[in-house]
């Protein structure tokens, strides 16, 4: 944890295009497990270990307004002192957690929700590198890196872009800030998560994001 929160501070944002091939990339991986933990991290800018650490109690789909809630538990505590948070699940993640626990899962409610790339270094380094795999870095004159930790970068780019208010960006991204505790203790675990949905679906329907540098050949 302490060298994936070190190395982040180097990171950028993926391009549109760039973020179009890793999403392509995932979409077509035919493991179940590494895929979904690919889509959370993406919809809602989390760190590989927040998505990955995820009990199945965490993801509540016969709601009213379907979530998740990202919190500490014995497998992970939240990096950096992160906001504990409940966030709507909207498409198209929510049809694929529902195929993945549907049809995949074979766990109880108090397990890991991936078992696989969940829990241990060994499966850390190796959902890591899976992730990696799918990065198809279009920026070689670029210093700054690029990884799958930059998904969280780029939704804070979309967030923006979508002008979501920075309270609520901050809250979904778990960052924490005077603002999104504000939030937190507005909308709390399962209450008001339905407040959150529209932003939500701007944060996802944002296709241009960001200031690239252009350099010369």
């Amino acid at each position: 944890k302490d060298t994936e929160e070190r190395d982040s501070k180097v990171r950028r944002s993926f391009t549109p295009d760039e973020h179009a091939i890793f999403m392509q990339r995932l979409l077509d991986n035919p493991d179940p497990e590494i895929k979904t933990i690919g889509l959370i991290m993406e919809t809602y800018g989390a760190p590989t270990g927040e998505a990955a650490c995820l009990l199945r109690q965490d993801v509540k789909l016969k709601t009213t307004t379907p979530h998740l809630i990202i919190r500490n538990n014995k497998y992970r505590e939240l990096g950096k002192k992160r906001l504990e948070r409940a966030v709507p699940i909207i498409e198209p993640l929510l049809s694929h957690l529902k195929d993945y626990i549907y049809n995949h899962f074979t766990g109880t409610n108090t397990d890991l929700l991936f078992p696989k790339f969940g829990e241990g270094r060994h499966a850390s380094g190796d959902r890591s590198k899976k992730l990696s795999a799918f990065v198809d870095n279009q920026r070689p004159d670029d210093d700054a890196l690029l990884s799958p930790y930059s998904l969280r970068h780029t939704f804070k780019d979309k967030y923006l872009r979508a002008r979501v208010p920075q309270d609520i960006g901050e809250y979904m991204m778990g960052h924490k800030s005077e603002q999104s505790n504000k939030v937190h203790a507005k909308y709390g675990t399962g209450r008001g998560v339905e407040d959150l949905v529209q932003d939500m679906e701007d944060i996802i329907a944002v296709k241009e994001w960001g200031f690239f540098e252009e350099y010369d050949d």
